[in-house]
């Protein structure tokens, strides 16, 4: 079973349920099994010194791994984002280097190039919106790959051109590996496990201290779920670069169709 149905959610149903969920867990604690586990452990107001210093003790740790893989996260969803644009930068460069060919071949290759771009921009896209990569891409890239080589080589510039637009198509296609490499990336399932468990543990810990307060009491644990809940949402909106409302955007090859190949 998977949860990449999450991603089908809007973005404020999404955030909303992940914080909701935490600070119900958080408030279910504290309201049925607060009392009892006071009972249970003996806990006065004087082990409140020892659970603070192992919350601070796992705090910190659960603290420095949530923002390590934040950050690697984060990382990952950035490199996607440059993917995409320096792919369909190297589209661009290739579109205007097959313009500098002298027959009128070219036009048949702007075209496919123009199928790219457009394949990208609308049935790729929502391809790689399902985690799914885009397959028929190969397609046009095996046209244009056939298009180039059939394209006859007659004066002397257009044999500079043709190395050009080689190298330019190249770079385009290790552009392309890179994009589709980034389609399924995305946490591990253990990495998730110990993030959850890790959340849990310490909203855990604080149904263990003993507050006379119960407004307090609730108002501490309900902050505690907001926090987690927050955060762990960070993370799962960014984890999968490709999926749900925030996701790498297919702008770049949009503008290349309204504008250069318009």
């Amino acid at each position: 079973m998977d949860f990449y149905w999450i991603y089908e959610l809007p973005n404020w149903l999404f955030f909303s349920s992940t914080v909701g969920f935490f600070v119900l867990f958080s408030l279910l604690g504290t309201l049925f099994l607060g009392r009892r586990m006071e009972s249970f452990f003996g806990l006065t107001e004087e082990t409140n010194d020892i659970v603070g210093h192992f919350l601070s003790m796992s705090g910190v740790f659960y603290g420095i791994t949530l923002g390590l893989i934040a950050v690697s996260t984060y990382e990952t969803f950035g490199a996607a984002e440059s993917s995409v644009a320096n792919e369909a930068n190297a589209l661009n460069t290739l579109y205007r280097a097959t313009n500098l060919f002298e027959r009128s071949d070219k036009k048949q290759m702007r075209t496919t190039l123009k199928k790219y771009a457009t394949y990208m921009a609308k049935d790729g896209w929502e391809l790689q919106r399902e985690g799914k990569i885009p397959t028929g891409l190969s397609a046009i890239v095996d046209t244009f790959q056939k298009e180039l080589i059939d394209y006859q080589l007659i004066t002397d510039k257009d044999k500079i051109i043709f190395e050009e637009v080689l190298k330019h198509f190249n770079d385009l296609s290790e552009r392309r590996r890179l994009r589709v490499s980034n389609i399924t990336a995305g946490l591990p399932a253990t990495i998730w496990l110990i993030l959850l468990l890790g959340a849990f543990v310490n909203i855990a810990l604080t149904w263990l201290l003993v507050i006379n307060n119960r407004r307090f009491d609730i108002l501490i644990n309900a902050l505690s779920g907001i926090l987690l809940g927050s955060l762990i949402y960070w993370i799962a909106a960014m984890d999968n670069p490709f999926r749900g409302e925030y996701s790498v955007s297919a702008e770049p090859f949009e503008l290349l169709l309204t504008g250069l190949m318009k």
